[in-house]
């Protein structure tokens, strides 16, 4: 859906063919997680995206996780690589069985384990506060589609730095990644507006031509 759009109760639960109460407990839930907003005539609705937010939430993650990677490359045990290496496994099935949710929630995993291995407890903290806005930033901006793929080849990019032990490599390739990501999201946001605008220009043209034919 997109941001901006109304939520009805009643279609709700006739779309998922389930009863009110339920239905109002998910919606609560979504909520209070930032995924629905309730709008000054009490409707909820699909929130916007805040330019100014997303690009704040994206510096700071940049600043905390290639600090925390290149930590974590000297710090990782063998069974840290490997649970990394399994997250990514994980990944690619999610991915392969278009699990688009279970994706953003490995992901969420693989930047927390990171900044869990780091040592750094402030790093550890802030790192999953982060991630749990960009998560709610790619379901908005409808940025969890084929571009996954990317973002796992840039999971593999750095991992291979960390079985290195190469921290600065690690760092490098944590960096390109966030920068792709920010690079796709931004790209589906144009993407969407575009699509908005154009959607938005074709009742418009036909009004001026049904506004015509009155006039003839």
């Amino acid at each position: 859906m997109r941001p901006g759009t109304a939520l009805r109760e009643e279609y709700l639960s006739d779309e998922l063919q389930v009863s009110r109460t339920p239905l109002r407990k998910a919606l609560t839930q979504l909520m209070a997680e930032g995924y629905l907003v309730k709008g000054k005539d009490r409707t909820l609705r699909i929130p916007q995206i805040s330019e100014g937010e997303l690009m704040d939430t994206l510096e700071a993650r940049r600043l905390l996780e290639i600090a925390s990677v290149e930590r974590a490359t000297l710090r990782a045990a063998k069974e840290d690589i490997d649970r990394i290496e399994h997250f990514i496994w994980d990944e690619e099935e999610a991915m392969r069985l278009h699990d688009n949710v279970l994706v953003s929630s490995l992901d969420r995993m693989f930047h927390n384990y990171l900044g869990q291995i780091s040592g750094n407890r402030v790093y550890c903290d802030f790192i999953s506060q982060v991630g749990y806005k960009i998560s709610l930033f790619l379901a908005l901006s409808n940025t969890l589609g084929e571009v996954i793929n990317e973002a796992l080849k840039e999971h593999r990019d750095i991992l291979y730095a960390i079985k290195l032990r190469m921290p600065e490599r690690a760092g490098t390739a944590m960096k390109l990644h966030l920068d792709n990501v920010e690079k796709r999201i931004l790209e589906s946001i144009r993407c969407e507006e575009e699509r908005s605008n154009d959607s938005n220009e074709i009742p418009a043209r036909r009004s001026r031509r049904n506004f015509q034919k009155i006039k003839a």
